[in-house]
């Protein structure tokens, strides 16, 4: 197991701290890749320590020490990036941080306090990583068991700080495996392991949103998936945008078979089969929306969000 003062930087010794209620290695939290000054990354460090000193010292372990935090989130699939842009990125934000025994990942608040979603992963169980990217780092994980994760967004001086942490901590970790051998879900309340699929705190009974939940909202709710993932800004768009869409297609229906008479157009009106392929590509477009929304929920209800 990599110790609290393990060398990272041959140019500096080790020095640990315990600022915040939990052991903090300043020699290495913040700096940057060659150990020299960490600039604006240092201080959003600081920052983002400060505030998430509640969960840190519950779940941090004795000996266990904070080595660096960044921004970054898990890389979402096709349908997200490219259907719901830069919203999405934005309103899902997560920290970072590694310890000399695992790798936490806790989602943000737009002010950086910790949203209550808490994950870590043990070094003994990351079977390989890859540091890449020029402008924007990425990080790709592959544990033991289960599928890897990617996080983007990662500024470019921590990817290549988090590529020399893990050369160290990923030999001295060969071995020291947990029964999940991956990442794991905790109970934001009294921080016992959850099971994946298993929507209650198997310890202090608190509830989360399940996928049976999130498929209904989606279903019935204008935006009711981005609702109930706590999504509200996104889901606030797309209500706006479902329910015009719908007003639209049923317009369009009727237009087709008669019953409405649509407003005079310049030039000759158009045929019944013009409104029949309008009522088309609109009803595709609102199953699009909801389908989206639904797997954007149930994605999110996975990494376990207690009912308020």
């Amino acid at each position: 197991m990599p110790a609290a003062d393990i060398a990272i930087h041959a140019n500096l010794k080790a020095a640990i701290s315990s600022p915040w209620g939990f052991l903090l290695r300043d020699d290495v939290a913040f700096t940057d890749a060659h150990g020299g000054e960490g600039g604006s990354l240092a201080r959003l460090a600081k920052r983002s320590l400060e505030l998430l000193q509640e969960p840190l010292g519950r779940i941090l372990e004795p000996d266990e020490a904070v080595l660096y935090f960044s921004r970054g989130q898990i890389m979402p699939g096709l349908p997200e990036r490219y259907m719901l842009g830069v919203g999405y990125r934005i309103l899902t934000r997560a920290g970072l941080i590694l310890t000399n025994r695992r790798l936490l990942q806790v989602s943000l608040k737009r002010d950086g306090h910790w949203n209550r979603n808490l994950r870590s992963a043990r070094w003994g169980d990351v079977r390989e990583f890859q540091v890449t990217g020029r402008l924007r780092g990425k990080l790709l994980i592959k544990y033991l068991r289960g599928p890897g994760e990617t996080y983007w967004h990662v500024p470019k001086q921590a990817a290549e700080k988090i590529k020399i942490l893990l050369d160290a901590l990923l030999p001295a970790s060969t071995g020291e495996t947990s029964a999940a051998q991956g990442m794991a879900s905790f109970c934001p309340q009294c921080l016992t392991e959850l099971s994946p699929g298993n929507y209650e705190c198997p310890n202090c009974r608190l509830k989360f949103k399940d996928e049976k939940g999130a498929l209904l909202h989606g279903l019935l709710i204008p935006g009711g998936g981005y609702f109930y993932a706590e999504l509200h800004l996104l889901g606030i768009g797309h209500a706006f945008a479902d329910v015009s869409i719908l007003f639209s297609a049923i317009v369009s229906v009727l237009a087709a078979i008669g019953k409405v008479r649509p407003p005079a157009m310049p030039g000759s009106p158009p045929g019944k089969w013009t409104f029949a392929f309008s009522a088309v590509i609109l009803t595709t477009s609102l199953l699009g929306e909801i389908w989206l929304a639904i797997r954007v929920a149930q994605k999110a209800v996975r990494n376990f969000i207690p009912i308020s």
